[in-house]
């Protein structure tokens, strides 16, 4: 594994972290604060980002 196959991979994941740090901000400035639901929001975009991150990881590596 070189350092180029795990950089994009890598931008790929922290941009969905910062996403979910953007959502998580966004929602504890609701009147009712982080819900549940909002929760469950996050799981699936950390979910989402992770998966892209080894799709990405994946077509590196097969090109």
């Amino acid at each position: 594994m070189t350092l180029q196959e795990l950089k994009w991979p890598g931008v790929v994941l922290v941009l969905g972290l910062l996403l979910i740090i953007v959502e998580w901000n966004m929602a504890s400035k609701k009147k009712g604060g982080v819900t549940f639901t909002d929760r469950q929001r996050m799981k699936g975009l950390a979910g989402v980002s992770v998966a892209l991150s080894i799709l990405v990881y994946f077509l590196i590596w097969f090109a």
